[in-house]
């Protein structure tokens, strides 16, 4: 019997997320008065990633993109391991603490490791309120500035 390949199945979790997220972003306004809306972005992009997460599972199966070792190990494992929880760590900080502070925390966790401690704030600081400007002043989209816990 043969086995999917892990490419497979990660090329299926792609799609899904890539659903997923076209569903979401059918919820917000296509085009504004002026240009695009607030679900523009969204939209193309969730479309980019299916069409590409479905090019990714055709090359699989035809094993295309066949490499010497299916499963990361060692090193590798750790940062998937540690990126995969960070984003879960920030998932629910969004929920108890709002955009801000969750995503100046999941921001100065990624950076800490590589630069030191004020470009990390300062790059976490600055990335999110860049991000919450945009989204509240130009795209009219309000990110929760609060969760549960404020």
């Amino acid at each position: 019997m043969n086995s999917v390949k892990p490419s497979v199945w990660a090329g299926i979790i792609i799609l899904c997320l890539g659903i997923v997220s076209l569903l979401m972003s059918l919820q917000y306004t296509y085009s504004g008065m002026v240009g695009p809306g607030p679900g523009f972005f969204p939209v193309w992009l969730s479309g980019i990633i299916i069409v590409l997460a479905i090019w990714y599972i055709l090359e699989s199966i035809k094993g295309k993109n066949v490499s010497a070792q299916d499963w990361p190990t060692g090193q590798s494992l750790k940062q998937i391991l540690f990126i995969i929880m960070s984003l879960i760590s920030y998932f629910i900080l969004f929920l108890l603490v709002g955009f801000l502070l969750a995503a100046i925390i999941f921001l100065a966790i990624l950076f800490y490791r590589e630069y030191k401690w004020y470009v990390t704030v300062s790059l976490s600081v600055g990335i999110t309120l860049f991000i919450y400007v945009m989204f509240n002043t130009v795209l009219k989209v309000h990110l929760p500035s609060g969760g549960i816990l404020f």
